[in-house]
This record gives structure tokens, sequence and C-alpha cells, in this order.
């Protein structure tokens, strides 16, 4: 009986918890279960989504890449690696691309405040990853709230995982009491009901108000009852879409059409709040209104709303993704080597028009920076035999133009210290 009573009420524990009320062995779900995991109350909200889509599609579409940092303090992008090759096809599974397998992870995370993916071992020896939705499992923990392991709930029986026993993608949020992270939408719980009813509001209104506020008068009574039925038939038909719709309409002799001040669907006050509620909801997962499209906003250019975007915004999102790929992938893999690393990399959208960039590197430069076979991959052309050196252009010395765009070419001659010799006029008239 005790367990249906803690499964029943989700918030047990943490009124005992700050009540300082000591249990003796309490059962393990009174501190872990979780109300919010197991319902989507709130998930489906237009301004919930509309701001967690906006976040969790930008950071799945940047590309993910593996690293290698040599000894001179170079690095090189590693391909073929199987950490590589998982990065690439997270779930082996053709139906699932790596683009939606991230951005379900991130989903969970922005909505649950928690993500966690195994991995599997195929036949052929390759890893994937399965994705555990946060309905399925609960974090172990211990009495500082620290993390020790998972809780896994499949098939109708529950198996617990060690964290440094067992390999997994985990990524866990805050939580003032426990540690299973405490989602945003519980904190905006009450301004998203708030939302739902004013949806609900003005569906009724427009479904059973009043849609056209007129009121048609007749100071004589009806010559006859065909006459009535008449009226009445030509109005219904005016009213839900006959021939006449959105025509004037022709009144009969002794009528007039009164307006009446009622409620007009246009005219609630509703729009503004709701408006109001999205500012609160972006807000909360700190991006500008501006960005998402909530309010009007006025960027100079396309370059600087991706740098404010990726640099500033998503940063914490995306710097917190990138250290659970690094701590929790990298010991995943048997060839696990510390020079190896995980970046995801935003520069590719925080790069300007390719006029532009290769205008700044080549000036930075001072000569061109890509061979023949490299501009050739961009147009996705073949390679050429001869198309792996760079070619310096022969009106180009190194280190004696700021760059190949100078029309300039300086005398090869040899300088000399002293000045020229420089006759005076009467020097030069003198034969």
């Amino acid at each position: 009986m005790a367990r249906a009573i803690f499964q029943t009420n989700g918030e047990l524990g943490a009124w005992l918890e700050q009540g300082e009320v000591n249990i003796v062995d309490p059962p393990s779900s009174l501190w872990d279960y979780d109300p919010d995991a197991f319902n989507a109350d709130g998930i489906e909200s237009h301004p919930l989504r509309e701001v967690t889509d906006f976040i969790a599609t930008h950071i799945a579409a940047l590309p993910i890449k593996l690293y290698r940092r040599l000894p001179d303090g170079s690095r090189e992008r590693v391909r073929g690696h199987p950490l590589a090759d998982l990065l690439h096809d997270p779930t082996g599974n053709p139906a699932i691309p790596a683009y939606a397998f991230w951005l379900s992870l991130i989903m969970d995370g922005l909505l649950a405040d928690r993500f966690l993916a195994l991995p599997i071992t195929k036949q052929d020896g390759t890893v994937h990853l399965k994705r555990i939705p946060p309905r399925r499992w609960s974090v172990v923990h211990d009495d500082f709230d620290e993390i020790t392991g998972i809780r896994l709930q499949v098939q109708g029986h529950t198996e617990k995982l060690k964290i440094h026993e067992t390999s997994m993608l985990l990524s866990v949020g805050y939580a003032f009491t426990g540690a299973g992270g405490m989602p945003k939408r519980k904190r905006l719980k009450a301004i998203l009901d708030e939302y739902k009813a004013s949806i609900e509001f003005r569906k009724a209104v427009n479904e059973r108000g009043l849609q056209a506020p007129l009121v048609i008068e007749r100071d004589r009574p009806w010559p006859s009852e065909t006459s009535a039925d008449r009226f009445r038939a030509s109005m219904r038909a005016f009213v839900h879409g006959g021939a006449a719709a959105g025509g004037g309409m022709v009144l009969e002799d002794g009528m007039k059409a009164t307006q009446l001040d009622a409620f007009k669907p246009i005219d609630v006050a509703d729009l503004d709040a709701r408006d109001k509620v999205k500012v609160d909801v972006a807000n909360a997962y700190g991006i500008p209104p501006e960005l998402v499209g909530i309010r009007e906003g006025n960027f100079s250019n396309l370059a600087a709303f991706k740098q404010m975007l990726y640099g500033t915004y998503l940063d914490p999102y995306i710097t917190s993704f990138e250290q659970a790929l690094n701590m929790c992938l990298l010991p995943m893999m048997a060839s696990y080597h510390k020079a190896l690393y995980i970046e995801v990399d935003r520069d590719g959208q925080l790069r300007g028009d390719p006029v532009q960039q290769y205008s700044a590197l080549s000036t930075a430069t001072g000569r061109p920076f890509l061979t023949t076979n490299e501009a050739r991959e961009l147009l996705n052309r073949p390679n050429l035999p001869e198309g792996d050196g760079l070619v310096t252009p022969l009106n180009v010395l190194i280190g004696g133009q700021t760059s190949p765009q100078d029309g300039q070419t300086e005398s090869r001659g040899t300088p000399t210290d002293e000045p020229p010799d420089i006759q005076d006029d009467d020097e030069r008239s003198t034969p």
C-alpha cells in the first residue's frame, strides 16, 4: 500500500525532505519518482515547442566532428575512426538519421532536463546508441544528490545500472531537491495553463459566439407567413455561404439593420497576453524573443544575427552537449586516446558568405590558401593529378605584398642604402 501512495503523490518525498522528517530505509521511489516524466502536460504547448524546437533544430544541424591534438599544438580532423563513424551514424537505423537522433536527445534535455543513450554492440562489432525516453528511466543518487547510476524500466521489470561500471551517454540538469533535474516547463506550468485556457476560450467564442453582430428590425408586421419564411431562408443562405455571401444585404420595406456592440473575435485582448506568455517562455530558456520571431527585431545583417545566436545565446547549450559527448563517448571506445576530442562545429554557421570569407583569408595569409583540388571539391568536381600543390602567382612575393589582391609588384632589384644622386638645375644645365 505504501508504494501506491508514493506513486500517486510525487510531491510527498519533497515535502518530507523539506520538513526534515526522517524515514528509516525509505523506498527508493519515495525520492526518485518524477511525475513530470510520465505525463506530457505542457509539452505540446505552442510557446514551449516554439522555443525548444528553435534551440534543438539549430544545435542538431551543426556538424559534430572528431579531432586529434598533434604534438606541435595543431590539430587534424579524424575520419575512419570508430568514434567518427558513431558520430556520423549514431543509431545504425536507416530510419533515424544523425540529425533526428541528436535532435531527440537535445529535446529530451530541454523538456525533461535530462537525456540518456545506451551503447549497443551489433553482431559486426560496431557500436551504436539507443535513446532511452525520459519516462523509462530515473537517476540513482547518494545522500549528497550525486548521481551513482540509473534505474531502467523495461519490459515490466526494473534494472539498475551503475554509472562507473556501465558506458552511457548521460546528462542531467539541476534540481534543488533530488538529482533528476527540474524541467523548465514545471516552472512555466502556471502561465502555460493560462495560455491553454485562453486558447480554449477563444475557440469557444469563435464556435458559439455571434458571428455577425447585426439585428434586423421591422416596423410593420409581415404581410404573410410565406414572406417571413422566404426572408429567413435568404438570410440563412447569406450567412452560411450561399451565392450572395460577401455581397450586400437587400432588405424589404420597413426593415433596417442595426449593429450591436457585441463581442468580436478580432477584438480579444488575449492576443497581447499570449505574446507575453511566449516572451516569458523564451526568457526562461535564455533566448531573446526577437531571435525566435516573437517580437520584432532589427538585425543589420545575417552575420550579426548568427554571431549573436551561436556565439552568445546557444553557447551554454552547445557547451553542455559537447562536454557530455566528450566525457561519455570517448571512454566508450576501445581505441580511445587522450589526444582525441569531439567538437560541435559552430564555426560553419558563424562564417560570412564565401566571397567575404575567402577575401579575408587571402588577405591574412598574403597568398592563396586553397589548392586546386580543394577548390574543385567545393564544386563537386573530380581532383586533378597536379592539383595538390599550392599555386602562388608570379605577381605575389612572399613578404613583399600585403595580399594577392594588391595589383602592384615591387622591384626585384637589390635595394641600396645610399640615396640616389640628385643634381640641381644648374648642374643639369652644364654641358
